[in-house]
């Protein structure tokens, strides 16, 4: 049997900002999901100036080349630390409300895989890109009460909003409600959280625990469907972040 490798760039994953110049200002860190699966398709990361790429592995004396093929809906998850501390006073967008994170993906808004381009909801990174995060085996969740009393928190898909977790409680007397959420059998982190009563709690949440605890202020989510050899070469399926600066920063 023969042990040649050849190495095929996969992905690339660019930040910059909204002019086109590199945006060198994250470390780029793989979660433990993100490494098994690195493993079981035999996919390289390399990190490079204001991106990153990962490369596919193959044995070209084989009949079929590529080694471990992705045949199904596969998630890669980064976290990305800012090394920039004037990030936030250079780039978009604010983190409001409070308590926020960005969060990018390459799904359209049916959550259908995008095999190139941006990684966010717009041709920028926005507001609309930002998330909560939390652990996933205990989710902190406020309720305000005032405008109804619920029984019961939901995580419901993001694109097609059917139910995926649903958690009864009792609401007690007064204003707010603060609970905890167990969203630890959930497929994948990113969901939308909320409630049977309109207005009490509609936001996009990200629940993991590797995530929560880490401290980073970016979360990458790569999703693919498709062998990797089905991408352009060499170049690999490219995908950008794109900031948009702040006038006079």
């Amino acid at each position: 049997m023969s042990f040649i490798r050849q190495y095929r760039r996969f992905v690339r994953v660019s930040f910059e900002d909204d002019g086109g110049q590199p945006v060198d200002a994250f470390d780029v860190r793989l979660t433990g999901h993100t490494r098994r699966v690195l493993s079981d398709h035999a996919l390289i990361f390399r990190p490079g100036v204001a991106g990153f790429s990962i490369y596919s592995r193959r044995n070209p004396d084989e009949a079929d080349p590529l080694i471990g093929p992705i045949t199904g809906r596969t998630r890669l998850s980064f976290g990305l630390r800012l090394t920039d501390p004037q990030f936030h006073a250079r780039y978009h967008p604010d983190l409001q409300p409070a308590a926020r994170q960005i969060l990018l993906h390459n799904l359209d808004a049916t959550g259908t895989v995008q095999t190139s381009g941006a990684l966010s909801s717009a041709a920028t990174v926005e507001q609309a890109d930002l998330v909560r995060v939390g652990a996933a085996k205990s989710f902190p969740v406020t309720l305000d009460l005032t405008a109804g009393v619920p029984d019961r928190l939901q995580a419901r898909n993001r694109f097609d909003n059917t139910l995926l977790v649903e958690q009864e409680f009792t609401a007690p007397a007064g204003p707010v409600l603060r609970l905890n959420a167990d969203l630890n059998s959930l497929e994948h982190p990113a969901v939308r959280l909320t409630t049977p009563v309109a207005g009490v709690l509609d936001q996009l949440v990200y629940a993991d625990d590797e995530i929560s605890s880490s401290g980073v202020e970016l979360i990458l989510d790569l999703w693919w469907e498709q062998r990797q050899d089905v991408v352009p070469t060499p170049g690999g399926a490219q995908f950008t972040a794109s900031f948009r600066a702040r006038v006079g920063a």
